[in-house]
């Protein structure tokens, strides 16, 4: 059978170039919608645009049937028998992803089978106009670089219950609460970390559209009940991601932190022998001080600053004075130290008793250093400008904690906990895409996990930001793709216009 129908007169690869030349310019949604002054003027000029067979002064109207044009239920109907069958995948790589061709064929198909009587009708205007629409901005979600393969396939499913309802709602694209464009923004949203397509997650929402392609006429109930699973299955997922993700910070957390507390115990004490009397204070019961210090209040911290400081003057106290200076501050602290330390190790849950002793070690020990000390520089000649060349050393800890602070106020502003990113692993690993979990700020570390809250990798944050810089890795905008393809199709009209 020969058909003929005058449905799709716009030049969509004329439409594509100009959307990818704009992507980039255009990325927040929110500032382009800014940027248009009436969109509803936009979408009116091309859906209700005068019918180039008739006089301009008449308009087509969206129900009008005659012996050239289908009427809209017929159309509607053949939409309705094409839906539960009609796949069309995206594939990478394409410039475009929309098979136009292919779909007009299925629908004229679908339309002969409706009504065979109709062979030399055409679509009207309106309608032809509205699926062009839709279309466009179905190819705008395909050109979206935020949304992964695996759910543009499945986003692709749902372009005919899409075309039906915007046919039959006229106020469909103004409208932001429609449960259509939620159920499109949620498999989206629910999807931004699935990159692998075998993932449960992707089987589910393929049950969930397969549902609502055989149960959707023209009541919209069957969008609200295909919103109410995906909201259950987001839960579901969040739910997992957070469980899992709480753990993983956790054990990131304390590793993190018995590394901090063995680089302060190599910087203090170094080379030095500790006296017996003195290993179970500063190697265990220092430490564990130390651990819980980090865990509870950070790196950069007074607490953690007086842990340290008060480790270096039990080593300053148990070490051999060289030189008269070093010995004045040995003296000067003698009668306190060993009473902060208990002090502070009281905090711990570690026995009192042992504490007590401990403490008392520590008394006995400095004593006993200071006699030493005394008899050392009574028989020894020692240069006394010594200590003040040792009070010129910077703290290396201080010093990699100055470092981090500057790697991560220079930063992109997007590189936050909570966002997602297409994450490079290495020459010979897929990108991955993961969520930013955990920034450690005295390291300048980024953790990333993947949607289930598992650790993937870590990165130093100028590494990251340099692989943001030159699109090794790129963020992932978290937004609704339905508004942001709905103003990148009309900024391209308009740009045309």
């Amino acid at each position: 059978m020969n058909l003929t129908v005058s449905l799709w007169h716009f030049n969509f690869l004329d439409l594509i170039l100009v959307f990818d030349s704009m992507a980039d310019t255009y990325d927040s949604t929110t500032s382009q919608m800014k940027a248009i002054k009436d969109n509803s003027a936009v979408i009116s000029e091309f859906i209700n645009g005068d019918n180039e067979n008739l006089d301009r002064t008449k308009k087509l109207r969206p129900r009008a049937a005659s012996k050239h044009v289908f009427p809209r239920h017929d159309v509607i109907e053949a939409l309705s028998k094409l839906q539960p069958s009609y796949k069309s995948e995206y594939i990478a790589g394409q410039k475009t992803n929309i098979n136009t061709d292919s779909f007009k064929s299925a629908l004229l198909n679908s339309i002969a089978k409706v009504n065979p009587s109709a062979a030399t009708r055409s679509v009207n205007q309106i309608d032809g106009r509205t699926i062009d629409f839709v279309e466009m901005i179905f190819g705008a979600f395909l050109r979206d670089k935020n949304i992964s393969i695996a759910i543009k396939s499945l986003l692709l499913r749902l372009q005919i219950p899409v075309i039906k309802i915007a046919m039959l709602d006229t106020k469909f694209f103004y409208n932001h609460k429609h449960p259509a464009r939620n159920v499109l923004d949620e498999i989206a949203h629910i999807g931004i970390g699935v990159d692998d397509p075998e993932d449960t997650v992707l089987k589910t929402i393929d049950l969930i559209i397969n549902q609502l392609l055989n149960s959707f006429d023209k009541n919209i109930i069957s969008f609200h009940t295909s919103l109410k699973a995906l909201n259950r299955l987001r839960k579901i997922e969040q739910g997992k991601l957070d469980e899992n993700e709480q753990q993983t910070k956790k054990n990131i957390l304390k590793e993190h932190a018995r590394q901090s507390v063995l680089t302060a115990l190599q910087y203090h004490v170094g080379k030095t022998a500790l006296p017996k009397a003195m290993q179970n204070l500063i190697l265990k019961q220092w430490s564990t001080l130390m651990f819980q210090t980090f865990i509870h209040y950070g790196k950069d911290s007074d607490q953690w600053n007086e842990t340290t400081n008060l480790l270096s003057k039990m080593m300053a106290g148990i070490k051999r004075a060289e030189c008269h200076e070093d010995l004045y501050l040995i003296r000067d602290m003698q009668n306190d130290i060993h009473l902060e330390v208990e002090n502070m190790l009281r905090e711990t849950k570690i026995n009192k008793e042992l504490i007590h002793n401990s403490a008392n070690a520590l008394r006995i020990t400095i004593r006993k250093n200071i006699a030493l000390s005394e008899k050392y520089l009574e028989t020894k000649a020692v240069d006394d400008n010594l200590n003040m060349s040792r009070q010129n050393i910077i703290d290396p800890e201080k010093q990699a904690l100055k470092l981090a602070k500057d790697k991560i106020e220079n930063m992109p502003e997007n590189i936050k906990p909570g966002n997602w990113f297409e994450v490079f692993i290495s020459e010979t690993q897929s990108i991955r895409r993961l969520k930013l979990s955990v920034i450690l700020t005295d390291s300048a570390k980024l953790i990333f996990v993947d949607r289930m809250g598992i650790k993937v990798t870590e990165k130093d944050a100028v590494e990251f930001s340099k692989e943001i810089k030159y699109k090794q890795s790129q963020f992932l905008a978290d937004h609704s793709i339905f508004n942001h393809a709905l103003s990148n199709v009309i900024m391209s009209l308009s740009a045309q216009s």
